[in-house]
């Protein structure tokens, strides 16, 4: 059965089952309100050992571990919902391995909620989308292919609706295949599987260039380990002189769902 079959029967599927929360199996929910209130970590914390913060920030215990990519990449603050466990685990698996591409709109409430609550960019709601971008984590377009969307774009594009900040979906590219980072298990060789595999689209209009270079950014992804797709990602993005390199700049975040 070729991939375009595969994909028409799950959709196929996914329309005629009844749908139940993917967290705990309650019917007629998508992910249950009680399911999101047990997956959600309040507060902000360090992505490294988890040390509690204001902002997310990478604290300084592990910004001077030698050779940290942290001390000098462009991402300094990482926000997370919840542990890549229980039903947010489930959640998360489902969306991406079972195509259940509803599951999109509640975790991406539970990232604008986490935005909220933290507030690193310090503006008015009425404010974000006049000096915010929103730039999704890309798949590989094989590994796109072969799943037939891409999750993080998913994520970020209903948080836009929730938000109001406009969504670039072409302006960064993943540039080769690598290992997918949960089957690489040392720290160093999972920042090291992802180095050089990010560009700047050379097709990326001047308009989009131009917002990169004078908008705070927030990288959106589902999960982050040891935040080495975010670095990279940051690391490309940076080379096109965004406003975090230079003096008195705007901020660039990571914004994931879970980590783990």
């Amino acid at each position: 059965m070729n991939l375009a079959w595969k994909k028409l029967i799950h959709t196929f599927l996914n329309l005629i089952l009844p749908r139940s929360c993917a967290g705990c199996g309650a019917k007629n929910e998508i992910f249950c309100g009680n399911c999101q209130l047990a997956s959600y970590k309040r507060g902000a914390q360090c992505l490294f050992c988890g040390f509690r913060n204001q902002t997310g920030a990478v604290c300084q215990s592990c910004k001077n571990v030698k050779h940290s990519m942290f001390d000098k990449t462009a991402v300094k603050h990482v926000l997370w919902v919840g542990r890549y466990d229980g039903a947010l685990k489930e959640a998360i698996w489902q969306f991406k391995y079972k195509k259940r591409k509803e599951l999109a709109a509640p975790l991406a409430e539970m990232l604008w909620n986490k935005f909220l609550e933290i507030n690193i960019m310090n503006v008015e709601n009425a404010t974000l989308k006049d000096n915010h971008a929103i730039i999704p984590i890309p798949l590989h377009f094989k590994k796109e292919y072969e799943r037939g969307f891409n999750q993080a774009e998913l994520l970020a594009r209903e948080f836009c609706k929730l938000s109001n900040i406009q969504c670039l979906t072409n302006v960064l590219i993943k540039t080769r295949e690598t290992k997918a980072q949960v089957a690489v298990d040392n720290k160093e060789l999972r920042i090291k599987n992802l180095e050089g595999a990010f560009c700047i689209n050379p097709k990326i209009s001047q308009s989009n260039l131009s917002l990169l270079t004078s908008h705070a950014l927030i990288l959106i992804d589902d999960v982050a380990t040891t935040g080495a797709t975010l670095i990279h990602a940051s690391e490309t993005l940076a080379k096109v002189g965004l406003p975090c390199r230079q003096a008195g700049a705007k901020k660039i975040i990571g914004l994931v769902v879970a980590h783990g």
